[in-house]
């Protein structure tokens, strides 16, 4: 299971977080690279939307785990976006985080350490299910016990994964939730 976090934790990771970006800001400010300084301020935007799309399925353990992922020394490095009219999933959250702590876990088992590993989440939102894209980029070993994992949870509760793709250097997983109502 993952850490569950105090509110003393989680505001000491926030602030360390923000004071990075304030920094990387004030570095670029300092050397008159404007340019830079405006893809910083849009990435931070673009981040804090995503963030709030992301709250905004009402799934708690979900957004907890993408949100804070970074907070703790990974193997991967964790984006994720978010797209689609948001509505509620909270339904789906115990599933939902169930299997990415899964998943997640045995990439991060299954990647080659000091590589520069990559997972991008997207999340898309249509009005029959929700479709979750993930997208890796990095270096794998232990191909077949990544085909296994995923084979072994291809349906999972409401969850079934649609197409997947892997490779050494590369994994494409899509997965979908049809929602009930």
């Amino acid at each position: 299971m993952e850490k569950r976090w105090t509110i003393v934790e989680a505001l000491r990771h926030s602030r360390h977080d923000w004071l990075n970006k304030i920094q990387l800001i004030k570095g670029n400010l300092s050397l008159q690279r404007l340019d830079r300084v405006n893809e910083i301020i849009q990435q931070i935007i673009m981040e804090a939307e995503n963030e709030a799309k992301l709250t905004n399925l009402q799934t708690e353990q979900f957004a907890e785990l993408l949100m804070t992922y970074h907070w703790q020394a990974r193997r991967i490095h964790l984006e994720y976006e978010v797209f689609g009219e948001p509505r509620s999933l909270h339904a789906y959250d115990n599933m939902l985080v169930t299997w990415c702590q899964q998943f997640l876990h045995m990439l991060e088992e299954c990647s080659v350490p000091h590589v520069e590993n990559y997972i991008t989440i997207t999340i898309d939102l249509t009005e029959k299910d929700v479709r979750l894209f993930f997208d890796y980029r990095g270096m794998l070993h232990e191909l077949a016990k990544v085909k296994t994992w995923i084979q072994q949870y291809s349906e999972y509760d409401a969850l079934a994964l649609c197409e997947h793709v892997v490779h050494e250097h590369e994994l494409t997983v899509c997965a979908i939730i049809h929602l009930f109502e």
